[in-house]
C-alpha cells in the first residue's frame, strides 16, 4: 500500500497538462509584442540600428540551419535579438532635462540664494540719484567675456568716476586694499557677524583696524579689478555666508 501512495512518474510520451502549455502561450504571446514593439521603435530611431540589428538576427540564424532548429531556439534567437535592440533603443534615447533645457545649477560654497536684512538700520551706500543697478546677485553671464556663467555674489550700482562710497552701518574695517577680482576693496564688520563688502573703487579713505561710523565716507567709485565701468560692487554677508542685498538696499533707499 505504501508504493501505491507515492505518486508515479508520467509515462515519457505523456503529453503536459493543457494548463501549463496555455500559460507557455500566453507568455511567448506577450514576448512576442514586446519584441514586435521593440523593433518598430527601433525602427524608428534610425536605419543605421535597425539594419545592425537585422543583419545580426540573420548571421545568428543561418538558413541552412533553420530547419534544424527547435522552435524554442527559433523564439530564443529572436528575443534575444529583440532585447538587443530594445536596449539599444533605449540608449538612443535624449537625456531628460529641466525645464527650458538648461541644468539645475548650485550655488558655490558659503553662498546663500536668498535675501537676508540685518536687525539694525543700514544707510545707502551711495549719494541718492547718483546711480543705476547694472547687475543684480545671482547666476548671469560672464561680463568680462569668459564662457558660460558666473554667480554673481553681489549688486553693481553704476555711477561716475568719484562718486563718493559711505559706509551702510557703524563697524570696523576689517580688510581694506587691492584684490586682483575686486580692485581697490574693503569689508567691514557690523554687530552680530553681519558684514558688507565695497568693491572697484577708484581710492580707499580708511584702513584695516579702524572703526568707522554709518555714512562715514570710505572712498570714491572706480573702475579697478574685474570691472567693464566704473560702479560699486556692493555685497552683504552674514555670518561668513553671502547673502542677496538686493532688499536690504531696497530698505536703505
Amino acid at each position: 500500500m505504501w508504493e501505491e501512495a507515492v505518486p508515479k512518474p508520467a509515462p515519457s510520451g505523456q503529453k503536459r497538462p493543457k494548463r501549463e502549455e496555455n500559460l507557455v502561450l500566453y507568455a511567448r504571446i506577450l514576448l512576442a509584442a514586446a519584441a514586435l514593439l521593440a523593433a518598430l521603435a527601433l525602427r524608428s530611431t534610425g536605419g543605421t540600428v535597425y539594419d545592425s540589428v537585422r543583419r545580426g538576427f540573420i548571421r545568428a540564424i543561418q538558413p541552412d540551419q533553420f530547419l534544424f532548429l527547435t522552435q524554442e531556439r527559433i523564439f530564443s534567437k529572436f528575443t534575444e535579438q529583440a532585447a538587443e535592440a530594445l536596449q539599444r533603443w533605449t540608449s538612443a534615447l535624449p537625456v531628460s532635462r529641466p525645464a527650458h533645457g538648461k541644468p539645475a545649477k548650485t550655488a558655490p560654497a558659503a553662498v546663500r540664494e536668498e535675501s537676508y536684512l540685518p536687525n539694525f538700520a543700514l544707510q545707502f551706500p551711495l549719494p541718492k540719484g547718483s546711480c543705476t543697478r547694472t547687475s543684480g546677485y545671482g547666476w548671469r553671464t560672464d561680463p568680462m567675456g569668459g564662457q558660460g556663467t558666473e554667480f554673481h555674489y553681489g549688486a553693481d550700482l553704476a555711477a561716475a568716476t568719484g562718486t563718493p562710497v559711505y559706509a551702510a552701518a557703524p563697524g570696523v574695517v576689517r580688510t581694506a586694499g587691492s584684490h586682483p577680482s575686486y580692485g581697490n576693496s574693503l569689508r567691514l564688520l557690523h554687530a552680530a557677524g553681519d558684514e558688507t563688502l565695497y568693491a572697484h573703487m577708484q581710492y580707499l579713505f580708511v584702513r584695516a583696524g579702524e572703526t568707522v561710523q554709518s555714512g562715514q565716507l570710505l572712498g570714491t567709485v572706480g573702475q579697478t579689478g574685474n570691472a567693464t565701468g566704473p560702479h560699486l560692487h556692493f555685497e552683504i554677508l552674514h555670518k561668513g555666508l553671502r547673502y542677496d542685498p538686493t532688499e536690504a538696499l531696497q530698505a536703505a533707499a
